[in-house]
């Protein structure tokens, strides 16, 4: 099969933020099946840790049969009036955001040559323009149901401006939603609780959940340091609900523990960190603000606990995942776990309230039986149910039955 795989973000390097590692991963396990034909963008963030475009080419080409990398830079001029034009028009503003006439002009030459038997968007927003002019089996994927995400931030914004647009974001996306999914053949979901969203939107959306995964063969088990007392978070930090939960947890959870634990220390890795939490890792508080860094994995070695205290967003949490397959115990929020079929206190500890995150650390800091029976759940768990060489399998057999049906 010919499948053309247009990606919103650069599908490089081998980790980063959570939808780049699954768009790589379900790609690679793709490929051995069917011939990929990649268009995606290069933007500004793109070029801060990949500054050199021809290693992104050389290795996209191991998975790819052709590659087509795309300039997508926008000041923060043409961000500011693309938000207005959002306001406007009554369009969302992630539409225009992802919007280029180049990708658009790319994506239709392709299509046109007859040759291409699928066409996978990795996100909404970017060919929906030209979408009337697309007569093969186009599948959308949904990391997260933008609408429901933006929903959460109106809810949680104490700024009456943004909460103002946040709202008008909201109700555009879920009018675009509702006015566009329809006409893809497949929506891909990455759970029941995003399918059931998706299908509150409009009953006729055709989906199929296609669940978040993990490397197990990079991220390797790792037995935990008895003697270690060391948190850990890893998330892009220009993500809001990833700054805001860390800003949080340093702010109301972290002198709690550290007053309990003295010797306890706390890393928070992610890429651009905002100038709020990195003042914090100056105060001589145990804080470790590292920012990006290129494998995250001796640094997982070293840690105790995973702490995901995320209140907002959507999806899945591919970060727990990670965690999981490394054997490293979680503690988080409920909104932070949803979407994946965990049993509470074998594979991991829920806690909503400042004293409940408390408890759940101090239960696996002082218990050591309880942090390796997790440890090992975990790692058998994402072995049997989110290893990439399942769900990508999974992802090929849906393509291939789609194919079969025209």
């Amino acid at each position: 099969m010919q499948i053309l795989w247009i990606s919103h973000f650069l599908l490089f390097p081998e980790t980063g933020y959570g939808g780049l590692q699954r768009s790589r991963n379900l790609l690679k396990v793709l490929s051995k099946y069917h011939d990929i034909h990649l268009v995606c963008y290069y933007r500004n963030n793109d070029k801060i840790f990949v500054p050199d475009i021809k290693l992104a080419e050389k290795d996209l080409k191991n998975y790819c049969k052709n590659v087509y990398i795309i300039p997508h830079e926008l000041s923060n001029t043409q961000k500011a009036f693309r938000m207005l034009k959002s306001v406007v028009t009554r369009t969302p503003y992630s539409a225009y955001i992802y919007r280029s006439s180049q990708l658009l002009k790319e994506s239709l030459k392709l299509i046109s040559d007859k040759s291409i038997d699928l066409m996978h968007s990795d996100t909404i927003g970017m060919i929906e323009p030209i979408i009337d002019n697309i007569s093969i089996i186009k599948v959308l994927t949904h990391h997260d149901i933008e609408s429901h995400k933006m929903h959460r931030r109106y809810e949680n914004e104490e700024n009456l401006l943004k909460r103002i647009f946040f709202l008008q974001e909201y109700m555009a996306l879920r009018r675009y939603e509702k006015k566009y999914c329809v006409m893809y053949d497949s929506n891909i979901a990455v759970s029941d609780m995003d399918k059931n969203r998706l299908q509150e939107i409009d009953k006729r959306i055709k989906i199929n959940v296609i669940q978040n995964g993990v490397d197990c063969e990079y991220f390797t088990y790792y037995p935990r340091d008895e003697m270690s007392r060391e948190l850990i978070f890893i998330g892009a930090l220009d993500y809001y609900p990833n700054a805001k939960a860390m800003l949080y947890f340093c702010d109301k959870i972290w002198p709690i523990l550290k007053r309990k634990y003295p010797e306890l220390r706390l890393t928070i890795i992610g890429k651009n960190p905002p100038a709020q939490l990195r003042s914090l890792g100056q105060d001589g508080n145990d804080i470790n603000i590292l920012g990006y860094v290129e494998d995250i994995r001796p640094h997982m070695k070293r840690a105790t606990i995973f702490i995901c205290p995320i209140m907002e967003g959507g999806g899945t949490r591919i970060k727990i995942l990670d965690a999981f397959s490394q054997g490293i115990p979680v503690v988080s929020t409920i909104v932070g776990a949803e979407g994946l079929d965990l049993q509470k206190g074998k594979h991991i500890l829920l806690a909503d309230t400042v004293t409940e995150f408390v408890d759940r650390v101090s239960d696996l800091l002082e218990n050591e039986e309880l942090s390796k029976s997790m440890s090992l759940c975990a790692r058998e768990f994402v072995e049997q149910n989110y290893s990439y060489n399942i769900i990508g399998k999974k992802m090929a057999t849906v393509y291939n039955e789609m194919v079969e049906k025209t």
